[in-house]
């Protein structure tokens, strides 16, 4: 049997596969567009699936944090922008635009 021949019913699903995510997304695509998406993804899965397959078990997730060796607490600090923005607003009530309510 001709390996492409093998391959083509895989093919097939992953194409319904992408419809249905399309179609799940709310997206029309056209035939093209989906012949193109496809084409993209049949080259991006193989990276992601090496990627998975990556022994990460020695990895600790904060590796960045020491590697800079420095934290500082995280705290709220008032800029002031936020009253020298209301400035140029039409209307503002108790620090905060007012704008006309629609329903």
């Amino acid at each position: 049997m001709d390996h492409s021949a093998q391959k083509e019913p895989e093919r097939i699903a992953r194409q319904k596969e992408l419809e249905r995510i399309a179609r799940l997304s709310g997206l029309s695509l056209s035939e093209e567009e989906k012949e193109i998406l496809f084409s993209d993804l049949a080259r991006i899965v193989p990276y992601m699936e090496r990627i998975a397959e990556l022994d990460t078990s020695s990895e600790s997730g904060d590796t960045q944090q020491e590697e800079s060796g420095f934290l500082r607490e995280d705290e709220a600090v008032e800029s002031g922008i936020a009253s020298e923005i209301v400035t140029h607003a039409p209307q503002v009530k108790d620090g905060m635009f007012t704008v006309p309510k629609i329903v």
